[in-house]
C-alpha cells in the first residue's frame, strides 16, 4: 500500500502544472484583451482631434485669418483634450504656439531665449523626422500649405509602444514562476521521500532490534556457568552491537522531525568518534593512521550531538573507503575562525575530479559496488538544513587525496 504514495505525489505535481498553466494563460489572455481594448479606446479619442481640425479647416472661407483660427481652435479644442506635445507653425515652419512642452507659452517665438528656441526646434525636427506632422491646406488639391501641425507621442502611444515589452515581461515572469513552482514542488516531494524512507527504515529496524534485545536477555539468563567469561564477553559484544543498531535507527527516525539542539562539547564529541574508529582500524593487511588535531578544547556549541556524530562517522568512513585497501593517513582537524568552528577531514585516497565536488553530496552517488550512496547526502542535509552550516569539498587531487570541510556555529 505504501508504494502507492509516490505516484499520487507525482500526479499532484502534474495537476499543479496543468492548473497553473491553464489558469495562468487564461488570466494573461484576459489581461492582454482588456489592456488592448483600453489602449484602442484611448487612441480613437486621440485621433478624433485631427479629423475634426481638418474638417473645420476645410470649411473656412478663403479670407479668414488662419493664424487666429488655429490659435483659437488650439486653445479651445486641442489643449483640454491632449496630453502630448504639439507645435503649430506658419507656412515657413516658424512656431507660433505650442503645448505640453517645458517652454513658456505666453511668448512669441522671437521672444524666447536661444536655449528655448533650440529646444523647440529640436523637438520640431524630431517630430518631422518621425513623420509626425500635418500640413494644412484649404483643400487636398491645393498646393499651397498655410500651416503645419507637429505632434509628439501621446501617453497612450507610449503605452502602446511599451506593450510588447510588458507582454514579454509578463510571459517571462509567468514561465519563471511556473518553473520555480515545479522545482519547489519537486523538492518538497524529494523531502517527503527522504523523510518517509528514513522513518520507514527506523521502523523496520525497530521491531527486530527489540526482539534481538529480548532474546539476548533470555540467553544471558540461561547461561548456567556464570564463570564462562568467553560467552559472557561475546554476549556483551552482541548487546553493544544491538545498542549501536538501535542508535542508528533512532538517527533515521530524527530525519524530518523537529531537531532539539543542546550545548555540547564539540572537541569531546569529535575525539570520542575518532577513538571509536581507531579501535576498529586494520592493522595487518594495511596500516591507516587516523589522528585528531584540535584547538577547540572546551568549546561549547549548540547542536544535535547524535546527528553531528552520525555526520562525522559518515565522513570518516567515506575517507576510509577512499583509501581503497592501501595504507595512508587520515587527519581530522578542528579549529575556530571568525566565531565559527571548522572541521577538516583529510585523507590520502583516490581523490576527486573537480566535476565531482558537488555531485558527491547528491543521493545515489557512490564509487562502491554496493550501497545506496546516501552517507554524504545525509551529512549534507544534517549540516546545512538542520544546523544551518556548510559542508563542501575544500580541495582534492586525483590520486593524492581529498579534504572535506564542515563549518558550524
Amino acid at each position: 500500500m505504501k508504494s502507492g504514495k509516490l505516484p499520487r505525489k507525482t500526479s499532484r505535481r502534474n495537476q499543479f502544472v496543468t492548473f497553473y498553466f491553464i489558469v495562468g494563460s487564461m488570466m494573461l489572455l484576459v489581461f492582454f484583451i482588456l489592456y488592448s481594448n483600453m489602449l484602442l479606446r484611448d487612441i480613437r479619442k486621440d485621433v478624433e482631434i485631427v479629423p475634426d481640425l481638418y474638417s473645420k479647416f476645410l470649411g473656412l472661407p478663403a479670407d479668414v485669418n488662419l493664424e487666429h483660427f488655429l490659435f483659437q481652435y488650439f486653445m479651445e479644442e486641442i489643449i483640454p483634450n491632449i496630453d502630448y506635445p504639439i507645435i503649430l507653425t506658419d507656412s515657413l515652419k516658424t512656431p507660433f504656439s505650442w503645448e505640453n512642452i517645458d517652454i513658456e507659452q505666453n511668448k512669441e517665438y522671437s521672444e524666447l531665449d536661444e536655449r528655448q528656441q533650440k529646444i523647440l526646434l529640436n523637438m520640431l525636427n524630431k517630430m518631422e523626422a518621425n513623420n509626425m506632422v500635418i500640413p494644412l491646406k484649404f483643400n487636398k488639391d491645393d498646393e499651397k500649405i498655410y500651416s503645419y501641425v507637429y505632434y509628439g507621442d501621446s501617453e497612450t502611444m507610449t503605452r502602446l509602444k511599451m506593450m510588447p515589452y510588458i507582454d514579454m515581461t509578463l510571459i517571462i515572469v509567468f514561465v519563471l514562476l511556473g518553473i520555480y513552482g515545479i522545482f519547489t514542488l519537486k523538492k518538497r516531494e524529494k523531502d517527503l521521500l527522504w523523510v518517509g524512507l528514513a522513518k520507514e527504515t527506523a521502523h523496520q529496524f525497530g521491531t527486530p532490534l527489540s526482539s534481538l534485545g529480548g532474546w539476548l536477555d533470555v540467553m544471558e539468563s540461561k547461561l548456567q556457568d556464570k564463570d564462562d567469561v568467553e560467552k559472557l564477553e561475546m554476549l556483551s559484544y552482541m548487546k553493544n552491537d544491538v545498542k549501536r543498531l538501535s542508535k542508528i535507527a533512532s538517527r533515521f527516525g530524527k530525519v524530518g522531525s523537529v531537531i532539539k539542539h543542546q550545548n555540547c562539547n564539540l572537541h569531546d564529541l569529535i575525539e570520542e568518534t575518532v577513538l571509536q574508529f581507531q579501535r576498529r582500524l586494520p592493522t595487518e593487511s594495511r596500516k591507516i593512521d587516523l589522528t585528531f588535531d584540535s584547538s577547540i578544547e572546551g568549546k561549547q556549541i549548540n547542536i544535535d550531538s547524535d546527528l553531528i556524530t552520525w555526520t562525522l562517522e559518515n565522513l570518516i568512513k567515506n575517507a576510509l573507503d577512499a583509501m581503497q585497501n592501501k595504507s595512508g593517513k587520515i587527519t581530522v582537524k578542528a579549529f575556530e575562525k571568525n566565531e565559527k568552528i571548522y572541521i577538516h577531514i583529510s585523507d590520502e585516497g583516490i581523490g576527486l575530479a573537480k566535476s565531482m565536488y558537488k555531485k558527491i553530496f547528491l543521493p545515489g552517488t557512490t564509487s562502491k559496488a554496493r550501497g545506496w550512496g546516501l552517507g554524504l547526502s545525509l551529512a549534507h542535509r544534517i549540516i546545512e538544513e538542520y544546523h544551518h552550516g556548510k559542508i563542501r569539498v575544500l580541495q582534492s587531487e586525483v590520486g593524492k587525496g581529498t579534504t572535506l570541510e564542515v563549518v558550524l556555529g
